[in-house]
């Protein structure tokens, strides 16, 4: 699987960056000893006292700064700082297409392999640190959809319960990015003019 996932995310090329303020996150994948029969993503709940996205689903990551050399630099930087993940331990194998967010920031995916087990611990922006393996998104049985609005257009998105996570929004539609590229999943996002 995990050399599926590396050739298909190598023939990416992904598209030119905004002009708005840039972010970057790790879709950190597990794949040390439990997680090689299926690997595994990481994601975090973020805490009810933070100002923006409180108690919601997210990867780890956050908005780029002076030092970061680029926003892969960020992802990593900030991964470090919310969950405690070593950055000498991430594998880089790609970078899907940036998505802006409702707060207009171009936010950009970087996916990385953790081949050994880390020791992951949350910061106080993180209320909770779990993974998803991927073969639950898999399971089509396992995808719902969820209706919002935004700029006057009606948007159906992909969405999943996993435990008592809700993953949803943004970290949806970078999920199902990544089934789309690795394993033809075809998740799409319909969108109707109001």
């Amino acid at each position: 699987m995990i050399d599926s996932i590396k050739q298909k995310l190598a023939k990416l090329n992904p598209s030119d960056t905004t002009n708005l303020k840039k972010a970057g996150v790790l879709i950190g994948i597990l794949n040390y000893d439990q997680y090689e029969e299926s690997p595994a993503i990481i994601y975090t709940q973020r805490s009810s006292t933070v100002s923006t996205h409180s108690g919601e689903v997210s990867f780890p990551g956050g908005m780029k700064e002076k030092e970061d050399k680029d926003l892969y630099q960020t992802a990593l930087r900030e991964s470090h700082e919310e969950i405690n993940l070593d950055p000498l331990m991430v594998e880089r194998i790609g970078q899907l297409n940036h998505l802006v967010s409702l707060h207009n920031i171009e936010v950009n995916p970087y996916v990385g392999l953790i081949n050994k087990k880390p020791n992951l611990r949350p910061n106080e922006e993180i209320g909770e640190i779990f993974e998803v393996p991927i073969n639950f998104f898999l399971n089509p049985d396992n995808l719902t959809t969820q209706k919002i609005e935004r700029d006057n257009i009606k948007l159906e998105i992909p969405t999943w319960y996993y435990n008592s996570q809700k993953i949803f929004g943004l970290t949806a539609m970078f999920t199902a990015d990544l089934l789309n590229i690795c394993f033809g999943t075809n998740i799409g996002i319909i969108r109707e003019k109001k």
